[in-house]
């Protein structure tokens, strides 16, 4: 738990989190540690985000108390989570609702796209006089 706690925020796969624990010198078999955090994400103290595009689940510390009604947006470059406190998520969720007939558990609702310093980077990145001209 101390691990996750200084990674608070940050989403870990589980070899990170096994290279987190060994360089703090705690050696634990991979299988307590997947365990471990399957057994917080039911607890809501950590939030999963299956695996995506072949690449391993990430787990995230999110507290005791995570925030009920509250959705995140999670970054597929750099990882970053960023909690909906905007309101949004009750709208869009009473349209899911009246429309779509489908009730979100909006405390597990994670829209996935990329944060503004990733999207910057990229624009940073393109030249707009490419090939010469």
């Amino acid at each position: 738990m101390r691990c996750l706690k200084k990674q608070e925020g940050t989403f870990l796969s589980v070899e990170h989190c096994m290279e987190l624990l060994h360089s703090d010198g705690i050696h634990i078999g991979q299988t307590t540690v997947y365990r471990t955090l399957e057994r917080l994400t039911q607890d809501e103290t950590v939030v999963k985000i299956p695996s995506v595009d072949g690449a391993p689940a990430l787990y995230c510390y999110v507290g005791e108390a995570a925030e009920a009604g509250q959705g995140k947006l999670v970054c597929l470059k750099c990882g970053s989570s960023y909690p909906m406190h905007c309101g949004c998520m009750d709208s869009f969720s009473r349209h899911i609702q009246e429309e779509h007939f489908f009730t979100l558990d909006q405390q597990h609702t994670i829209l996935y796209g990329y944060c503004k310093n990733c999207m910057r980077a990229d624009r940073d990145l393109e030249c707009p006089n490419q090939g010469g001209e």
